[in-house]
């Protein structure tokens, strides 16, 4: 992800030379008015679009498409009536955040096939609040503002990750190139390229020790041979001169951190000696079968650590010597997941980004839990309090004051939907 910062104004021509464009608004009721609690705009003209109208005493949650220069008034803080309710909207800002992203990155819960570029405006701290009360109107029933919102934004139940933190969002697609699907085998990598403007592209493999190149005719599949298989830490790009249209990073290890959907992995055999390679380590931690007492309260502090810096793996089925022992048999695997599952969600907040799957090594099932690194700092639920966790090599320790304070700094205030 590139970031930087873009003037105001700019979003401002960009909105206003479009005809139309999609925009989702939370509203509260504050003072005979409706003021804005959270704007999000694509900029694409041809978005498909559901309109929606939720309305209750305290708060509206609208879906329309609106003339981009109406929309640009209220960033610039115009007042405007939008589907017969009188909105404010504070001051124009002087800049904004903007977030380039790759294909399939998921950002304040949103992925999409290909690339985009997003700009979010933060909200002043002194803006008023939406109360907890019930909302029952013109809409569904939700328990507070923070569940309305985390359906009408995503569709999805409420986590911490919906309390927005920022007053408008826009989003563009960058559609002219990316990776719709790529595939690695232990001796050929295959990426099946798309676009809408791919005339001079060019695709590139590239490692330390060196890099080979495809020039792209076209959309279709494209292929790299890999004799000694997938070099460390390679990176996949499709760019056009100096300027990247797609990317996928494969660090090291291979296997072990929370993975790209659209990235299929075809190495039968050798997953788990990727993994073991290096042993236990600041990204590695294995556990003989799914721990209880203080051992489970290790893993779950592992987890949060893991999600707050840049990802790891937990491996249950491993021996304290790397051994595979597999899960035991005598419990159903299903039910040892989801033993895990609900752990990490009744004890880590927010919803660390993780995905557990079960592999099957020489007859014996491993239980690997991908944790991604969430890109802020999250706690380990201990009774009423919640501690902060940061992985030192092999050992999972609390974190000091100034690893907090610096995980929230750089946690998304900007970017979450």
């Amino acid at each position: 992800m590139t970031s930087g910062q873009t003037e105001t104004y700019v979003l401002m021509e960009m909105l206003t030379k479009r005809a139309v464009v999609n925009v989702r608004l939370a509203l509260v009721a504050h003072a005979q008015r409706w003021r804005l609690h959270h704007a999000h705009v694509i900029l694409d003209e041809d978005a498909p679009l559901t309109e929606r109208a939720w309305r209750y005493s305290t708060a509206a949650f609208l879906e329309r498409r609106l003339p981009g220069p109406t929309v640009a008034a209220l960033l610039r803080g115009d007042e405007q009536d939008i589907h017969d309710l009188h909105v404010v909207s504070p001051g124009p800002p002087s800049s904004a955040f903007s977030y380039r992203l790759h294909g399939h990155e998921e950002w304040g819960q949103v992925i999409t096939p290909w690339p985009r570029t997003e700009w979010t405006v933060s909200r002043d701290t002194d803006t008023p609040q939406p109360g907890n009360s019930l909302l029952v109107g013109d809409g569904p029933s939700f328990l507070n503002f923070d569940q309305a919102l985390s359906a009408f934004l995503y569709r999805l139940p409420h986590d911490g990750r919906a309390s927005r933190s920022d007053l408008w969002r826009f989003v563009l697609s960058q559609r002219a190139g990316w990776f719709k699907q790529i595939t690695i085998r232990h001796d050929l990598l295959t990426a099946v390229v798309d676009g809408e403007a791919l005339d001079g592209a060019v695709l590139e493999l590239s490692w330390a020790a060196g890099n080979r190149t495809h020039s792209v005719v076209g959309t279709g599949p494209y292929t790299f041979e890999l004799p000694l298989g997938l070099p460390p830490d390679s990176l996949l790009m499709l760019r056009r001169n100096d300027q990247w249209l797609d990317w996928r990073n494969f660090p090291t290890p291979t296997y072990g951190r929370a993975r790209d959907a659209s990235v299929v992995w075809e190495q039968p055999g050798p997953e788990l000696e990727l993994l073991l390679a290096n042993g236990e380590g600041q990204h590695l931690e294995c556990k003989q079968q799914v721990p209880e007492g203080e051992s489970r309260k290790k893993m779950l502090k592992t987890i949060a650590a893991f999600a707050s810096q840049d990802g790891g793996t937990i491996l249950i089925g491993i021996r304290d010597d790397l051994q595979v022992v597999g899960l035991p048999e005598g419990e159903n695997v299903d039910t040892q997941v989801m033993k895990v599952v609900n752990m990490i969600r009744d004890n880590v907040e927010p919803a660390p980004p993780y995905e557990p799957r079960v592999i099957d090594h020489d007859g014996k099932k491993v239980l690997v839990v991908e944790v991604a690194g969430g890109g802020q700092m999250y706690a380990y639920r201990n009774g009423q309090r919640s501690d902060f966790y940061v992985r030192v090599g092999p050992n999972t320790v609390p974190a000091r004051h100034h690893e907090i304070t610096a995980g929230f700094r750089q946690s998304p205030t900007a970017p979450m939907l």
